[in-house]
């Protein structure tokens, strides 16, 4: 029901993504980038457009690849790459504001039928994402998988072929956030962590109304109605 990406606009973004996080956090050369898998994770995309997006990155001489070892930052014009930069990230798409809001409208308003139909496996299954949540971040890993399998599996909880089919717009609105805002990818686990286990309280107690708040809250949309 949601239009695919283009690969070659899925590559561009995360080869522009990659650019501004090295921007962004200064990674002097010789930094050591994630591996793929992990750049896999954050930038919610597959292993092969992250290895395309790299060998591009690798061919203008931003990072350099080396077998068995890694990525690495190279020396570059900093200058020349933030000015190539796009102001805005695929143009003729919607902002991320436009998918944070319709995101907020599918998740919330979805709460009925997740407060409704939800089932305690599925109630431990959250638990279980939050428990990895915590695990990864401990280990210093990227934690936005967990991130989005959470919001995933709630939506999954409704029951709903049609709901279930919209999924797909919580992976957009976490792309497209760190497409537009590369220091994203240093999100606050913290924060995000306690959020989600409101939610997972107020579904055990089968509360429509806390569910509801709860997950308001966590989107952090001003003017959004509850």
């Amino acid at each position: 029901m949601l239009k695919a990406v283009s690969r070659d606009t899925l590559t561009r973004q995360a080869a522009d993504t990659l650019k501004r996080f090295i921007l962004t956090e200064d990674l002097a050369s010789g930094t050591k980038l994630p591996s793929e898998r992990e750049l896999s994770e954050t930038l919610a995309v597959s292993r092969n457009i992250v290895r395309e997006a790299l060998s591009g990155l690798a061919a203008e001489g931003i990072v350099i690849k080396q077998a068995g070892s890694g990525t690495f930052v190279s020396e570059f014009d900093r200058d020349g790459v933030q000015a190539s930069l796009p102001l805005t990230v695929g143009q003729g798409n919607p902002t991320a504001k436009d998918l944070r809001e319709a995101r907020a409208a599918l998740e919330i308003g979805a709460v009925g039928l997740i407060v409704q139909r939800i089932t305690e496996a599925e109630i431990e299954e959250l638990l279980e994402i939050l428990e990895l949540y915590e695990q990864k971040h401990g280990e210093g890993k990227s934690t936005i998988k967990e991130d989005i399998d959470f919001h995933l599996a709630l939506l999954k909880a409704t029951k709903n072929e049609v709901i279930i089919e919209m999924s797909p717009l919580v992976v957009d609105v976490f792309r497209q956030i760190i497409a537009e805002d590369a220091s994203a990818i240093r999100h606050n686990p913290e924060r995000i962590m306690a959020e989600h286990r409101r939610i997972v309280k107020a579904l055990q107690a089968r509360d429509v109304v806390a569910t509801r708040l709860a997950m308001h809250d966590h989107f952090r949309l001003q003017d959004f109605p509850v």
